[in-house]
């Protein structure tokens, strides 16, 4: 029996958690898409998506569209995952407390998946009418 687009993509996407998450920033080209990124207004399908990763990771999981400027408030031990759903962006991140040596920044388009790890600040230009959904993934004893 085959899978899903949504488990594949939950499986693309854990395979790249395993590899960046507490390490580094990192952009993730899927090959397969997850439904709730299609409907971003349904909160119960971004509901959906938290929960797998969060059983999964075994870490608090939330999702929600993201802001248009960014860098808003967070928890610093969170590590988010930044799924661009239309549009594109410029993502400029810096490890906190770090000088030039720890920045990053990548132009994110549409489909894209960037990791930030927990303890990073960042911005974010976007197109005009770019979307994102962010995914906050937090330790239970950092919440």
């Amino acid at each position: 029996m085959a899978k899903s687009e949504g488990a594949l993509y939950l499986r693309e996407l854990l395979l790249f958690l395993s590899v960046h998450l507490d390490r580094a920033p990192g952009v993730m080209w899927p090959e397969y898409e997850h439904p709730a990124l299609g409907t971003p207004e349904r909160p119960k399908a971004l509901d959906g998506l938290a929960a797998e990763l969060g059983l999964r990771t075994g870490l608090v999981a939330s999702s929600g569209l993201g802001s248009r400027t960014g860098g808003g408030e967070r928890n610093p031990a969170a590590h988010l995952v930044i799924h661009q759903t239309e549009g594109a962006g410029m993502w400029r991140l810096r490890r906190d407390g770090a000088d030039g040596a720890g920045a990053f920044q990548h132009r994110l388009r549409s489909g894209e998946v960037l990791y930030i790890p927990a303890r990073w600040s960042w911005t974010v230009e976007l197109t005009p009418g770019a979307r994102y959904v962010v995914t906050d993934l937090t330790p239970p004893d950092r919440l």
